[in-house]
């Protein structure tokens, strides 16, 4: 226990992703390493027209995608409703999967149905064994379900849940009540509390819920009121309004994402431009944001993803 408190005293991560993260009391500090600015690629081509990734990045795609596949067969046998989220639905729209610099794989989920999922397979997934359920929790402001894979570190599906709100508002009451949410959630207290809370997920998320349920004012609403979706506080999404009107996400509809059917919002344009603005832009410096892509394994990539369809 002593030691974990150290690390987020004080600790340096420069393996694991493409960013050198410092934790310093609870501060985060992060710099792009120097070496991934020689790999920035300027396109100049429509966004949709850009060729999909090669190499290694590839074989980082297709394990992200099996992660995908399996945790959609779950989600189909035990009747829970997700959606492709972030960057994962931009490149369903833009470019029929990947982003082709991307690494992760986003998802949502409702609150109902991701506390359900957690409850499940907390414990392990039935014929999965190298396949687990975590928390992402950086003591502060984030506590989300990720699904990992053991041996490939940085593998996995970051799972998002939504909560309903109690009432119809308009779009200013949203992003007023947005900004509210922001405050509670990123006090400065909480980064002075980072040791205490970082190996306590069950305290972050008793935290989360308590600011949740202030604004919220009822713990009984369900999908079947189709009142709107919010971001769940358990991440800190930096988007200015974190809600969307029911219709514009459910029903759910079928996208097709690397030629696989996988479910999606029911107005995806209006959920990518409420999420990017201008959807199609292609940024300046298009990089892998997540994952080193120089810390794989190559080898166990090539044996996690030669049985794709076999899940």
């Amino acid at each position: 226990m002593k030691n974990n408190i150290f690390k987020q005293i004080f600790s340096v991560d420069w393996k694991s992703s493409n960013r050198i993260i410092i934790h310093i009391f609870g501060i985060k500090i992060r710099f792009l390493k120097p070496s991934i600015k020689n790999k920035y690629v300027k396109y100049s081509c429509p966004a949709n027209e850009i060729p999909p990734a090669t190499g290694i990045l590839r074989k980082i795609q297709l394990a992200s995608l099996k992660m995908m596949l399996i945790f959609d067969k779950l989600c189909k046998e035990n009747g829970y409703e997700y959606w492709l989220d972030f960057g994962n639905l931009l490149g369903a729209v833009r470019h029929g999967g990947f982003i082709p610099w991307d690494d992760d794989a986003d998802l949502g989920m409702p609150r109902k149905d991701y506390e359900d999922f957690f409850q499940k397979y907390k414990d392990g997934i039935p014929g999965y064994d190298d396949i687990y359920i975590d928390f992402d929790n950086n003591g502060k402001n984030r506590c989300f379900i990720k699904i990992k894979h053991k041996k490939l570190i940085n593998i996995a599906v970051d799972l998002f849940p939504y909560d309903f709100y109690y009432k119809n508002i308009s779009t200013e009451e949203q992003i007023q009540l947005t900004k509210k949410l922001k405050r509670e959630r990123d006090k400065f207290i909480y980064s002075l509390l980072i040791p205490f809370f970082k190996c306590r997920p069950d305290a972050m998320r008793e935290r989360f819920f308590k600011i949740r349920d202030k604004f919220i004012l009822s713990k009984s609403i369900s999908k079947e009121d189709k009142l709107p979706l919010f971001y769940g506080l358990d991440y800190p999404h930096y988007n200015p309004n974190y809600f969307f009107d029911y219709d514009k996400i459910f029903p759910l509809k079928s996208v097709k994402y690397e030629g696989y059917d996988f479910s999606c919002p029911n107005d995806e344009i209006f959920v990518l431009k409420q999420l990017f603005n201008d959807y199609m832009a292609v940024p300046d410096n298009c990089y892998p944001r997540h994952a080193n892509t120089e810390s794989f394994d190559e080898k166990l990539l090539d044996d996690f993803i030669k049985d794709m369809n076999n899940i």
